[in-house]
């Protein structure tokens, strides 16, 4: 796989109205049928969970669907993962022990 798009900023509305920034990483097969989509930073506008952060990703994905993403990757199947913050226990959270990260699979 290569990477095609890295750290893209892109803005969005959620479900609520609300205009969103988020990031995204595309990576591609060499010969273009299967394509990544990692999505970024959605997780900071607040707590819900997984729920929550699936709901950010769907509107960002509706998003990036109808914008750039068919322009990158044409005929790609498409896989999304959501790459966010793991939730930590309070005293790893004020130690200076690094951010574990997680990625969760958009079905």
């Amino acid at each position: 796989m290569r990477l095609i798009r890295q750290a893209h900023e892109f803005e969005y509305r959620d479900a609520a109205g609300v205009d969103r920034l988020g990031q995204a990483d595309v990576w591609e097969t060499g010969g273009g049928e299967r394509a990544v989509l990692v999505l970024r930073g959605l997780d900071r506008f607040g707590g819900g969970g997984d729920v929550m952060l699936q709901a950010q990703a769907r509107q960002a994905l509706g998003y990036l669907a109808q914008s750039w993403l068919p322009f990158l990757v044409p005929d790609a199947q498409l896989d999304v993962l959501i790459l966010h913050r793991a939730p930590q226990l309070h005293e790893a959270a004020n130690s200076d022990s690094p951010v574990k990260l997680r990625a969760l699979l958009l079905a």
